[in-house]
């Protein structure tokens, strides 16, 4: 038993001994693959690089962070934004394509974020809105404030988002009138500081290239207004001009002036006109009052389609002021933007109180001179259709800034003197009731002469040359007699325009240029009735005598 105990310990030791060496060799070779390749692979930094790299140890409260979905880590205070994200319901109720093909144009948005800025910032902002018939919301509430007009809707939404009780609205709109008449008379329905003005003319324009120069001068007098408000075109679907035209409409040629001018032209064209041809009578059940005008499912698409512009802008602003973009031209901040909530003026310039207010003095103005607050956006100095002449020198575009104005019938705070009609054979009308809604023969103001050789004299301010005549139509179906008027500037007797009243429809409102290129100053413009002195004639109807 011995014996082999000792032959098992001797070949247990036998076996250690040999497999030692191994071990150790095979512990050598792994040390020497792992230094070579550790030298061949990843050489010393000190000898790549040529800056020093800081201890990991000093990263180690760092966080992955996902650059393409920021909102994830630092969400905006909008429940809508990021835009046609999982809380944009426009986008889900309209689809993203077509709430995308409804910006016409869409601009660089620079006066729309200057708007933006200020209602982030927690101060008021009065809106306001010029337009036709839809934006009067004739077919949906007859108030050009009822709740089930798109104004309203917009407004509210507004207030949703930016609450603040100084915030105004105000509706400038008057039935059957087109952007002609506005282009010289918008500061009569505007108040005196507004933030943002709403253009609602796609459907009450005439499809002419006239209208370009009309809604061109109506943009351009709102935007050298001394507040510079932002203004955005917004367009509405008319069927009944789409059987006029097919798909080009008088959108075509407000979006020129959009681009010309940098404002932004949201239409519901894209929203409505598939669903129409597809099936009219729904569409027209569902959407419209009549063929021209929408009902209150119309104005919800137009407020709609209006408030997903401005939370689109809402959200691209917000993420350009925290640093996340960079494709936003954000408003400059002066000193006078810098006033105090409690500082806000009136809607015009503090001579308005409300009921239970006490007049204050010494209120700070919120806005700023008109060279800084456009120092982003300026207004181009030239017209849409000017071309330069080779020979002008320094002065190649012989450029004057216009300054519509305007003498209109329905002015009640500046009327003309009733001296001016004594005598002339003219007569002033006035409606029944105390305010005009519309420009109807029932509800317009107008003034009006029946004898020939009745001769009118209005004094007039013309600064940019042009001088114009808006008049109502009258009805020349079924025989019914119609008038003439002949109107000049000064003694420009030779330069005399024939107006003729007759028209082959219901009565409208119409324009006609009698003069271009008038001296600036002081001028008087004359109209006479024509016929046989002494019969009498249909009365001839002038609605106010407009200059530039």
């Amino acid at each position: 038993m011995k014996s082999n105990h000792s032959s098992s310990s001797r070949s247990s030791k036998a076996l250690h001994q040999s497999l030692t060496p191994r071990i150790t060799i095979f512990l050598l070779i792994v040390f020497i693959l792992f230094l070579f390749t550790r030298l061949s692979l990843f050489p010393s930094e000190s000898s790549s690089r040529a800056f020093d790299v800081a201890p990991r140890g000093l990263y180690r409260h760092f966080s992955p962070r996902d650059y393409l979905n920021e909102s994830a880590n630092d969400p905006a205070p909008f429940h809508f934004c990021p835009i046609y994200g999982p809380g944009d319901v426009l986008a889900k109720k309209y689809r993203a394509v077509n709430l995308q093909k409804s910006v016409l144009n869409r601009g660089s948005g620079t006066r729309i974020h200057r708007v933006i800025h200020k209602a982030m910032r927690g101060l008021p902002v009065t809106i306001s809105v010029l337009g036709g018939s839809v934006s009067s919301c004739h077919g949906a509430g007859e108030d050009p404030l009822s709740p089930t007009c798109y104004p309203s809707m917009f407004f509210a939404w507004w207030n949703s988002v930016f609450p603040h009780p100084a915030s105004e609205l105000t509706n400038g709109a008057r039935r059957k009138t087109d952007s002609s008449y506005y282009s010289y008379c918008n500061g009569h329905h505007l108040p005196d500081q507004t933030d943002l003005v709403i253009l609602e003319f796609d459907s009450d324009d005439d499809y002419d290239g006239v209208w370009l120069e009309h809604f061109e001068l109506l943009v351009r007098s709102i935007l050298i207004r001394p507040d510079h408000p932002a203004v955005i075109i917004l367009g509405h679907f008319s069927p009944q001009l789409q059987g006029l035209y097919g798909y080009a409409g008088p959108e075509q040629l407000h979006t020129q002036v959009a681009q010309f001018y940098d404002t932004p032209h949201v239409s519901i064209k894209a929203l409505l006109y598939e669903s129409f041809l597809h099936n009219p009578s729904l569409a027209l059940e569902k959407y419209y009052a009549d063929p021209m005008l929408p009902n209150s499912g119309g104005h919800r698409v137009l407020a709609d389609a209006l408030i997903h512009y401005m939370q689109e802008q809402i959200c691209t602003g917000w993420a350009a002021v925290r640093g996340y973009t960079y494709d936003v031209t954000l408003p400059m901040i002066f000193n006078s933007d810098d006033a105090k909530v409690e500082d806000a003026v009136g809607l015009f310039r503090g001579m308005d109180v409300r009921k239970g207010d006490k007049a204050q003095g010494g209120k700070k103005k919120l806005w700023s001179p008109p060279t800084d607050r456009t120092a982003a956006a300026a207004v181009p100095r030239f017209f849409l259709t000017t071309r330069p002449d080779p020979s002008g020198g320094t002065d190649p575009f012989h450029f004057e800034e216009v300054q519509p104005f305007c003498v209109s019938a329905n002015d009640l705070i500046n009327p003309l003197p009733i001296s001016l009609f004594v005598g002339t054979g003219w007569h002033m009308k006035r409606p029944s009731h105390a305010v005009a809604d519309s420009l109807t023969t029932v509800d317009a103001y107008y003034w009006y002469a029946f004898y020939p050789a009745s001769k009118l004299r209005v004094p007039v301010t013309v600064s940019g040359g042009d001088v114009a005549i808006w008049y109502l139509t009258q009805d020349s179906r079924a025989g019914q007699a119609t008038s003439e008027v002949s109107c000049w500037v000064d003694n420009n007797y030779g330069g005399a325009k024939v107006i003729d009243g007759a028209a082959g429809s219901d009565p409208r409102p119409s324009i006609r240029i009698i003069d271009r290129s008038v001296e600036p100053g002081s001028h008087y413009v004359e109209c006479q009735l024509q016929g046989t002195e002494g019969v009498k004639v249909a009365p001839f109807k002038l609605l106010g005598v407009f200059t530039t």
